[in-house]
């Protein structure tokens, strides 16, 4: 203990226990919002993994058996994660437990790290611990169980900082021309150039929604960035304009087997069933007293104001991101005209979350894809967590100009624990072995079938029945495909993630149709020839002929051009990103000699 007080970040670790404790006990928190999918969702990937795609983009149990690609516009990274534990032997809740403590852990160090960069080690130790008690950190987890959005969260501060390294690294353009060929030949630029485009490619992959609101939000910062540069020097920072763009574009590159498929394919499926009325943004403004309401539950948002969850900033943040900031004007931090962006941004995150901001929403078609304005609480969190390292970096040399370990910060880290305790307190609930297999899908999209999702090519929309569905409810084998024309029996033969494959005894000429909706990227085999197939019926499945005989009928999700292409982008991104920070680690091992 005694070691850790002298470590703020020993000690930061050792605080995270009492938000993440709660992950020990027996159970999960089922009726969190998206508590069921957390689970389900890992499941299906577990069975992409295992049939053999290391990209996993179908799941085979959606749609009452049918399947959806939905990990091709769902960002996967957090089952990645999850994933890991599960090939070491976890079962699935204890994977999705351990990848939320993880995520809790890292969210406090990435904070640590970037304001201790900027201010200290104990003011990064109070950016930490604003940052991991948040109540909306509390939100994401025990009441909404948005798994994906939280690991999203956790990564947030480390692409910031990844992005200020990587402008403080690069020389100006006054910088004396041994430094500049010093550049040329491998200096930290490049490496900090390669950790600014995985950070940010990452976060590309981590929460399809992060994508819409995150991006915007890096590039103001980064340009407010460049304007004190520009002010400081009153030398245009054009390099360090041209390096945070191409940090930009290889975050883009590494993600682009996620973004370009999402986007090539996004006239695949019906996208209406993504924006039902209750995730419409206009019925989801937050109302300026809930912002300061201390209140807390586990229900769900609501237009007006009577919501059934916490839609707070939270006390501490408030006072010490925001309300104090007039303090900062008499004891100046380090860098306070960094300070300030961070109270702009945080300011700015806020007046996005209110009606106020609503003539911006629907002037930007593309926000509607963010549903809930609350999911930019993370982004205010972010800012004031940062605001308040400024405003105590300030503080702190004039509170205990001697002291190796600050009263002042130890006394506010009780007070932020005690203050936000009581929000880690999930409702726990027993789980079975149903609750982590596929049937867990069926179960869900049984008791909510507003929420089945459907492609494009099926006439009619989601199934309301499918030869599948009793068969998953009542733990049957699941019947593949059938004969919709001819004479002839069909044998099931194997099921996968993205395979399935049946014999077809036919005594005369059949038309075989698998439970399986059609979309690109589906191949079929007849006796290990490929052969044509087409979206039929009012579902749209798989539907091909076959001739009279026996035969062994296999089919295959498989890449389409875009796909490989984006596959292609991605791993030369990645063998780029390696080169340059093997290069730059390579300079920046020789400076230190």
């Amino acid at each position: 203990m005694r070691r850790a007080f002298r470590s703020p970040l020993a000690l930061l670790l050792l605080l995270s226990a009492f938000a993440w404790a709660p992950l020990l006990a027996p159970g999960y928190f089922l009726r969190a919002h998206d508590a069921a999918h957390s689970i389900f969702w890992l499941v299906e990937f577990d069975q992409g993994i295992r049939d053999g795609f290391l990209w996993p983009r179908w799941v085979p149990d959606h749609a009452l058996g049918y399947g959806y690609p939905l990990f091709t516009f769902y960002a996967p990274l957090v089952f990645y994660i999850g994933e890991i534990f599960v090939l070491l032997g976890a079962s699935f809740v204890l994977a999705v437990k351990l990848t939320w403590g993880l995520a809790f852990v890292l969210s406090a160090i990435t904070m640590y790290g970037f304001a201790r960069r900027l201010w200290g080690p104990w003011p990064g130790f109070a950016a930490g611990l604003l940052y991991l008690f948040a109540p909306y950190h509390f939100v994401i987890i025990y009441v909404r169980a948005a798994l994906a959005e939280f690991l999203a969260f956790a990564l947030f501060p480390w692409v910031l900082h990844a992005f200020w390294n990587l402008l403080e690294g690069v020389e100006t353009a006054r910088a004396p021309r041994a430094a500049k060929d010093h550049h040329v030949q491998g200096s930290p630029s490049h490496r900090h150039l390669a950790l600014a485009g995985l950070s940010f490619g990452l976060i590309l992959m981590t929460h399809s929604v992060t994508v819409i609101f995150f991006p915007p939000f890096l590039a103001a910062l980064v340009f407010y960035w460049l304007l004190l540069e520009w002010r400081r020097t009153r030398v245009l920072p054009a390099r360090k304009a041209l390096y945070a763009l191409a940090a930009a574009l290889l975050g883009m590159g590494l993600a682009a087997i996620f973004l370009l498929p999402a986007i090539g394919e996004s006239a695949f499926i019906v996208q209406q069933q993504w924006l039902p009325d209750t995730y419409n943004y206009a019925n989801q403004f937050i109302f300026p007293h809930q912002l300061l309401a201390l209140d807390w539950g586990f229900g769900f948002a609501l237009p007006g104001p009577e919501d059934g969850m916490s839609q707070q900033v939270g006390l501490w943040l408030l006072i010490l991101g925001l309300f104090a900031t007039p303090l900062a004007w008499r004891f100046r931090p380090r860098r306070a005209d960094a300070w300030l962006g961070f109270v702009l941004a945080a300011l700015v995150a806020l007046f996005f979350t209110t009606a106020a901001s609503r003539f911006l929403w629907d002037a930007l078609p593309f926000m509607a894809l963010i549903q809930f304005p609350f999911r930019l609480l993370a982004l205010s969190s972010l800012g004031m967590a940062l605001a308040a390292a400024g405003l105590l970096a300030g503080l702190l040399p004039r509170l205990h100009r001697d002291a190796a370990i600050p009263a002042t910060v130890l006394a506010l880290a009780a007070t932020i624990v005690l203050g936000s305790y009581a929000y880690a307190r999930p409702q726990h609930t027993p789980i079975d072995q149903r609750d982590q297999s596929p049937v867990a899908v069926t179960d869900f999209e049984v008791a909510y079938p507003d929420m089945l999702g459907s492609t494009a090519f099926a006439p009619e929309g989601p199934p309301s029945d499918t030869p599948k569905k009793s068969a998953y409810l009542s733990g049957q084998p699941l019947p593949l495909a059938g004969v919709i024309a001819g004479q002839g029996k069909v044998e099931s033969v194997r099921h996968g993630a993205g395979s399935e494959e049946v014999r077809v005894f036919a005594s005369t000429p059949v038309t075989l149709q698998f439970y399986t909706y059609w979309y690109p990227g589906w191949r079929a085999f007849v006796n290990g020839r490929e052969t044509t197939i087409r979206a039929e019926g009012p579902q749209g499945l798989i539907t091909l002929d076959l001739p009279a005989g026996e035969h062994h009928v296999r089919i295959r999700f498989t890449n389409t051009p875009l796909r490989t292409v984006a596959s292609l982008i991605s791993i030369f991104t990645l063998i780029l990103l390696l080169f340059l920070w093997l290069r730059g680690l390579r300079g920046w091992t020789a400076k230190r000699v």
